[in-house]
């Protein structure tokens, strides 16, 4: 029995062997196939990606490649015009003249300085001329590096009232050389100027000043180069310009020969018309001149025995005009004529100069007054002590004694007592107080009446016909 039971578990446990190992054989032969048949579809994939993607490479290496030959063959054109052309000869050498089209854009500028008489601006100068060594076949204009233009022949172009100036390099030159298909040349430069500007400051600060930029060809003469103003926008200002001391500039171009020892020269000129806006100065020199000559009449009204008062306003007044009247004046130029504004501070300065001269005079007549008081005084004190005849020869004895100092002394010593004696006799010091209280407002403003028209009447227009 106990044999029999050993018999049968064996052959249990190799039974139940056998089927596991059948099992695993099945399931890691399906394992296998599965991923036989992942692989060749991930494999079909790539290869249709491949195939996709393999035509998109194509395109752009063809695109590549039309670019870099275009590039070789305008290196190849740029080349073999470079190797022909002589930059010493001007286009057309032994033909007409060569024609200079020019116009400038305005970015900035006309700060004036009146004591140097020039003025600032920042601007691009541009220029365009034909020259037919430099044709190629081509549909577009050609931009090329600026150091080209140190191999071709520019126009000889300066600038004649300039007094300082330079070329702007920051952070490259600032220069623009394009070459179109027709052999047109079209030249671009920054630069900024400080240049000469002859002002007529007659009625400065309210004046009107027309400055100038002129251009001329240097050596060229006309028969060789002819300079001429762009028939489109020749002058273009920017539109946010800021101009502190002008209105917005207007502009005037004209075109003419400047004739020399040398020879006869083609030039180019604008006028810049520069209208002064004159708020500054009103607020900053006249009107406080205006209240300095207003404050000093405040001495008619008081007690002319207020010595110290009266003396300490008139003084300060006038040290106060003529600080401010330096001050104005320092920043003008020494010319030969008279400017509008040293006519206001010349007059305020006599205004208040006459108040305090109007002061000496009603103090002298007071105390003449306070003197001949006591004279008065003494005299009647004496006159009591004294019988009336010694008082009429004491008078008389006076009498002759001034007759005689009239004939042996001097006749304008005679005369200046005689005035001083009239003086005392017919003014009083507060009658001057009163008409000064009238004449100098009075006077004052038929100066200003007369002053204002003068100096805004036709001014523009008869700087406008200098043109």
């Amino acid at each position: 029995m106990m044999a029999v039971g050993c018999n049968l578990s064996i052959s249990t446990v190799l039974v139940m062997l056998f089927i596991f190992l059948v099992t695993s054989t099945t399931v890691f032969s399906l394992g296998v196939h599965a991923r036989a048949a992942h692989g060749a579809i991930d494999n079909e994939q790539d290869q249709t990606t491949v195939k996709e993607t393999e035509p998109s490479y194509e395109v752009h290496g063809d695109v590549h490649d039309q670019h870099l030959d275009m590039n070789i063959d305008l290196t190849n054109m740029l080349d073999e015009m470079l190797n022909k052309y002589d930059g010493r000869i001007r286009p057309n050498a032994a033909g007409p003249p060569t024609t200079v089209e020019t116009n400038m854009y305005i970015i900035s500028g006309f700060s004036t300085v009146a004591a140097t008489m020039d003025y600032n601006i920042m601007a691009f100068i541009r220029q365009k001329w034909n020259d037919p060594r430099l044709k190629f076949n081509h549909t577009a204009s050609l931009n090329v590096d600026i150091r080209v233009v140190d191999l071709l022949w520019v126009p000889d172009m300066y600038i004649t009232n300039e007094k300082d100036g330079k070329m702007h390099s920051l952070t490259v030159r600032n220069e623009a050389l394009r070459i179109y298909p027709g052999g047109d040349i079209l030249l671009s430069m920054r630069v900024s100027l400080t240049l000469a500007c002859n002002m007529n400051l007659r009625k400065y600060p309210m004046d009107v000043q027309i400055c100038h930029l002129t251009m001329e060809s240097f050596g060229f003469r006309t028969h060789d180069v002819q300079l001429k103003w762009a028939k489109d926008n020749p002058i273009e200002l920017n539109n946010e310009i800021l101009i502190a001391e002008f209105a917005t500039p207007q502009f005037k171009e004209v075109s003419f020969n400047a004739t020399y020892v040398t020879g006869v020269f083609s030039s180019l000129r604008v006028y810049f018309i520069l209208n002064r806006i004159y708020d500054y100065h009103i607020i900053q020199s006249y009107i406080p001149t205006f209240l300095m000559v207003i404050i000093s009449w405040i001495s008619f009204w008081l007690n002319p025995e207020s010595v110290p008062a009266r003396v300490t306003l008139g003084v300060t007044t006038v040290l106060t005009v003529t600080t401010l009247s330096g001050g104005v004046r320092a920043g003008l130029p020494k010319v030969a004529y008279v400017k509008a504004i040293d006519v206001w501070m010349t007059a305020c300065l006599g205004f208040v100069f006459g108040a305090l001269i109007e002061f000496a005079l009603v103090n002298y007549l007071l105390t003449e007054e306070k003197n001949r008081k006591e004279k008065a005084n003494k005299l009647s004190k004496a006159s009591k002590e004294k019988s009336i005849d010694n008082v009429e020869m004491d008078t008389l004895n006076e009498g002759i004694q001034m007759k005689d100092r009239k004939k042996d002394g001097d006749g304008d010593a005679s005369k200046t007592e005689y005035v001083r004696s009239w003086l005392v006799k017919t003014v009083r010091h507060r009658s001057v107080d009163k008409v000064s209280r009238i004449l100098f407002p009075v006077a004052f403003g038929l100066f200003n009446i007369i002053y204002w028209p003068v100096c805004f009447h036709g001014y523009y227009d008869d700087r406008l016909a200098e043109l």
